[in-house]
């Protein structure tokens, strides 16, 4: 993942010293910026909370690096976590390259907003769908099934269909499984017609049809303005 992510290009640790100036913790604006110039230094101390989300040039962190709670969900070239990292509250990793961590690690992990579990964290492939209906935690469900993935959840549990139609891919369903204490879960299967690969695209809950689920997932309000020449 991080070669393919770098092009094979993965750029050498920058470890800068401390400025003398920089005695004092540096406000999480700062830090941040810091961070993604590539000139955070080792013992770099950020004040409050440090959002690194999404910021995809990030591969490494300072060493002994400290925050109350740091967010680097969607860092997928992220692979590990520096030693001395200290974090008051949590961490937030969704989407990272953080695929493990050491056996007594310390630290509070979340999934979108969600507390989680390192079996929840990084052994998403222990999971079953029957698990996941087992659950009451709403939030801790909707996580779950995003770790085990949608596709693998309709295996396991089944669903209902809602719709079915033709495109250029072939048939085409919107499926549904619902929950009494919270909305259905919708999803658009659907082919690619050049790789004959399903997909499974979580739609709303209040999507009739699969034209109108397609349409959404295309970025259209109205499903009669979605007229794609290559649907069928």
């Amino acid at each position: 993942m991080l070669k393919m992510m770098s092009k094979g290009r993965v750029p050498n640790k920058q470890v800068l010293q401390r400025p003398n100036q920089s005695h004092e913790p540096v406000s999480a604006e700062l830090g941040r910026k810091l961070i993604l110039e590539h000139r955070a230094w080792d013992g770099m101390r950020v004040l409050g909370h440090l959002d690194l989300s999404g910021a995809l040039d990030v591969y490494n962190l300072p060493e002994n690096l400290t925050c109350e709670s740091i967010d680097i969900s969607d860092c997928v070239n992220l692979i590990t976590l520096p030693q001395g990292l200290h974090i008051t509250y949590w961490i937030e990793l969704a989407g990272s390259g953080i695929s493990s961590l050491s056996a007594g690690h310390g630290f509070v992990l979340r999934w979108r907003g969600v507390q989680v579990t390192d079996k929840i964290a990084f052994e998403s492939q222990s999971i079953t769908g029957q698990d996941i209906l087992n659950i009451e935690n709403v939030e801790l469900r909707r996580v779950l099934i995003e770790r085990l993935g949608y596709e693998r959840f309709l295996q396991q549990v089944g669903g209902l269909i809602r719709d079915r139609d033709r495109d250029a891919g072939g048939e085409r369903q919107l499926v549904y499984i619902p929950f009494e204490d919270d909305e259905s879960l919708m999803v658009l299967k659907v082919t690619c017609p050049s790789t004959g690969h399903i997909h499974i695209l979580r739609v709303p809950p209040d999507m009739r049809n699969c034209h109108q689920a397609a349409a959404w997932i295309a970025g259209f309000n109205n499903p009669d303005d979605y007229n794609p020449a290559i649907e069928a």
